[in-house]
């Protein structure tokens, strides 16, 4: 589930060197975990939390690969097209601006249906 998109928030993802490099190198092309941490020069375990915080944030998305054996394996990419900062009549407004599919957009369209099917359900059933 994505997260609310607080500055705060984005802007400490975005402090994160490793997340950068990610961003970048994912927009290239889908990598593996083990790919990227050789790129940011780190464990796997501090890849993968970065991994799950762009998650979190639609910055990244993963895909199920195959090597030429038939081994299953994740690909991250990145789904960062842009973002913008600007100041404007004393409020700061971020736009980020995310690249999705249409499977994504449509998976999206369905849970916020039911979402707010169960917020009209007036006795509280499920």
């Amino acid at each position: 589930m994505s997260k609310a998109w607080d500055p705060d928030d984005i802007f400490d993802v975005l402090a994160s060197e490793d997340v950068r490099r990610i961003l970048v190198a994912t927009s290239v092309r889908p990598m593996s975990a083990k790919e990227l941490a050789d790129i940011c020069d780190r464990s796997l375990a501090t890849i993968y939390r970065r991994v799950q915080a762009m998650e979190d944030y639609n910055l990244l998305s993963e895909e199920l690969a195959r090597d030429s054996d038939g081994t299953q394996y994740n690909e991250y990419k990145s789904d960062l097209n842009e973002i913008t900062i600007s100041v404007d009549e004393g409020r700061l407004n971020v736009n980020i601006d995310i690249e999705k599919d249409t499977v994504d957009q449509f998976a999206e369209l369905i849970e916020d249906l039911e979402r707010s099917g169960e917020d009209d359900d007036p006795e509280g059933d499920e």
